[in-house]
């Protein structure tokens, strides 16, 4: 995808679509291909955010994110005066406005903040892990979708494994490399950001089956960065803060806006179509992911704990996928 235009158009599903045979194929896929690319965005954001030589990490989301707004906006708004796409009811332009700017302002700052800190290794899988029992249960009692015996067995399967990952994955920025008090902080921010993360996940499921565009929503999470996390970072540097990043950080940088950016596509557009407990099983399929690449792209330690866990949450991403 090149160009805006080339998009193709991310509608509102109901309900009931979730439950046809191409939504029981396509929607896991798109799960799977938003964790490979969220993958990709996590190993671009850790690069940047290495110790002694970090970009400034407000700066770094708000440029991330302000790209998505860039290439959907002008877009959308096209699309709305032209009424092909409707705008959003109140009450789901503010509960996406609420999610999106706890996703930009305590998430993603904390979270980025956490990979310099305890490492990718640590901070995703704790992220994750958060995020899956957060969704499966406001899934649960706000969505009234039901975590069936055998999805509650995947659901277990996943976080023991993300656990084993957690305690086997020894980074080269490990906890060792950080103060115990600063380590405890990454360690609960992480958390924290994937109760956040969870309720996102919710939100976009009841918005988008409820009549919204997954486009609204893309555009209105991502420009909290742009309208928080932006003012606040040329209050704080000024101009010269975009002077400042070396050309591999701007590179890193952009690299991450457009990964995330179809990520984030790929996630509503599957979230459309998959109950939120599964969706979420699917898209932590990228705690795996990013300790694989963490062994082969940055030499962190592959050993028989992690191994064991990367089995426990394939056995539960199978296990989710089967009917």
């Amino acid at each position: 995808m090149t160009a805006t235009s080339e998009l193709p158009t991310l509608e509102a599903v109901p309900a009931q679509a979730t439950q046809t045979s191409a939504g029981q194929f396509w929607g896991p896929a798109l799960c799977l291909l938003a964790a490979m690319l969220y993958t990709g965005t996590n190993m671009a954001l850790r690069r940047l955010a290495e110790p002694g030589q970090a970009a400034d990490y407000p700066f770094v989301l708000f440029v991330k994110e302000t790209i998505t707004v860039l290439l959907v906006g002008p877009w959308l708004l096209a699309q709305v005066l032209r009424g092909k796409i409707p705008l959003p009811r109140p009450s789901h332009f503010w509960q996406v406005v609420g999610a999106g700017v706890l996703t930009q302002t305590i998430a993603n700052l904390g979270l980025l903040w956490a990979f310099g800190t305890v490492g990718i290794a640590i901070a995703i899988p704790l992220s994750l892990a958060m995020s899956l029992i957060t969704a499966a249960w406001m899934g649960k009692f706000w969505l009234g979708e039901g975590v069936s015996p055998r999805l509650f067995v995947a659901m277990v399967l996943l976080i023991v494994g993300i656990i084993l990952l957690r305690g086997g994955a020894d980074t080269l920025e490990g906890v060792a490399s950080s103060s115990s008090s600063l380590a405890l902080a990454a360690v609960l921010l992480s958390c924290l950001a994937g109760f956040i993360y969870g309720l996102l996940t919710v939100v976009i499921r009841n918005v988008t089956t409820g009549g919204t565009s997954g486009w609204f929503v893309l555009v209105l999470v991502t420009g909290a960065a742009t309208v928080t996390l932006g003012p606040y970072t040329f209050y704080v540097h000024g101009p010269e803060i975009v002077y400042l990043c070396s050309p591999e950080q701007w590179l890193w940088i952009i690299v991450s806006g457009i990964l995330n950016l179809v990520a984030f596509w790929s996630l509503t557009k599957g979230l459309q179509r998959t109950p939120v407990a599964q969706a979420n099983l699917l898209t932590s399929s990228q705690a795996v992911m990013a300790t694989i690449a963490g062994w082969m792209v940055f030499g962190e330690v592959f050993n028989v704990q992690v191994a064991v866990g990367i089995v426990l949450a394939l056995a539960a991403i199978v296990l989710s996928t089967l009917r």
